[in-house]
C-alpha cells in the first residue's frame, strides 16, 4: 500500500531507529536520502540488512539504498528527519543548512526533552515541526544491519497543537509503509509517558555496571529503583497538568519482560565510548520537575550517578 507521497524526505542519524524507519519508507516508494558519517563506505558495499524478530525471525536485504556523505548533495528537503542523538543538537543547524528551503518541515525521532524546541529555535517556530516518539526496540548491531527486537509503534505529535494536514500526511505514510502509528493530541504528555520506561532502564543498565534489562527486572533492589523513578517522572508530569495512570507504570514492566537480555540505546552508546544523552533524558524532566516544586530525589541520584560514569 504506497500511500502519499512527500516530496523529497532528507533523513540525518541513520543509526538504529533512523535507517530501519527510514528504510520502510524506502521500501515502500518514498523519496528518502539518507546521510550517512562512519558506516557509509560498509553500506555503499553491502546495502542494509533488515533483521525482523516478530512476529517471525526474517531478514531483508536492501541493496542501493540512496545514502550521501554530505548534506549538500542531499540538497532542499520536503521533510527532513532528524534521528541523531540530543548530544549533537548543536551541530544540527549547520549540518542540515543546505537540505532547508522555506517549504521544509521536520520530523525529530530523538529521545528525550527539548529536541522539538531546539529545532524551532533554529528554524523558526513557523515551521511544521512533529515529534515522534519510537515505543519499540531496535538495535544496530553492525554498521549494515539492523535489528528490530520489538516492531512497537511511533506516537506522533505537534508542539502546543493538533496534527496539521502536512503532519497527518506524514503520519499516514509511514503508516502505510507498514509502521504502526498513534496520534497525540499532546506532545508532551507523549514525552512524559515514553520517559517513564527511558530514565529507569537507560540509566539503572549503564549504573548497575552495563546490565540488561533482563537483570534489573530480577534484582530487587534496581526494580524498585526503577519504580520510584517512574513514580517521579509521574509526578512531575502532574505538576505540567499531565496525568500518567498508575497502570501505566505497571506495564512498563510488564512490556520490558519478554524484551529479554535487551540493551538500551543509552547502555550501548555508553559502551562503544560514544556521549550519552543525559541532559535531553535525565537533566531536563529532572529540572522540569524541580521548577514546579516536585521532589525528585531519586531522579536526581540518578542523574549525579550519570554524569560521573560518563563524563
Amino acid at each position: 500500500m504506497a500511500g502519499q507521497k512527500l516530496g523529497k524526505i532528507g533523513l540525518i542519524g541513520a543509526g538504529a531507529v533512523g535507517s530501519f524507519y527510514g528504510l520502510q519508507l524506502f521500501q515502500n516508494g518514498q523519496d528518502i536520502h539518507f546521510y550517512l558519517r562512519s558506516n557509509f563506505e560498509k553500506v555503499r558495499e553491502n546495502g542494509f540488512s533488515l533483521v525482523h524478530h516478530k512476529p517471525a525471525r526474517r531478514v531483508e536485504k536492501i541493496e542501493n539504498p540512496p545514502i550521501y556523505s554530505d548534506t549538500h548533495s542531499i540538497g532542499a528537503c520536503d521533510w527532513i528527519i532528524i534521528a541523531t542523538k540530543a548530544t549533537v543538537n548543536d551541530q544540527i543547524g549547520e549540518l542540515v543548512k543546505p537540505m532547508v528551503s522555506e517549504d521544509t518541515s521536520f520530523l525529530s525521532l530523538q529521545n528525550g526533552m527539548g529536541n522539538v524546541e531546539n529545532l524551532a529555535g533554529l528554524f523558526g517556530k513557523e515551521r511544521i515541526i512533529v515529534g515522534g516518539l519510537c515505543f519499540t526496540c531496535i538495535n544496530r548491531t553492525h554498521p549494515d544491519r539492523i535489528e528490530s527486537l520489538l516492531p512497537g509503534y511511533i506516537q506522533f505529535g505537534e508542539q502546543d497543537t493538533s496534527l496539521s494536514e502536512k503532519a497527518t500526511n506524514l503520519v499516514k505514510a509511514f503508516e502505510c509503509s507498514g509502521i504502526k502509528v498513534r496520534s497525540s493530541e499532546s506532545l508532551d504528555e507523549a514525552l512524559w509517558r515514553k520517559l517513564c520506561w527511558n530514565v529507569p532502564f537507560n540509566g539503572l543498565s549503564i549504573i548497575g555496571g552495563g546490565i540488561t534489562t533482563d537483570l534489573i527486572l530480577k534484582d530487587k533492589e534496581l526494580r524498585m529503583r526503577a519504580h520510584q523513578l517512574m513514580i517521579e517522572i509521574q509526578h512531575g508530569a502532574q505538576a505540567h497538568g499531565i496525568t500518567i495512570e498508575d497502570s501505566f507504570i505497571e506495564k512498563q514492566f510488564s512490556l520490558t519482560e519478554p524484551m529479554g537480555a535487551y540493551k538500551p540505546s543509552s547502555l550501548i552508546d555508553f559502551q562503544e565510548g560514544k556521549a550519552v544523552e543525559v541532559e535531553a533524558i535525565w537533566g531536563e524532566p529532572m529540572r522540569r520537575g524541580l521548577v514546579k516544586g516536585i521532589a525528585m530525589p531519586e531522579l536526581t541520584k540518578l542523574y549525579d550517578e550519570l554524569l560521573k560514569q560518563t563524563c
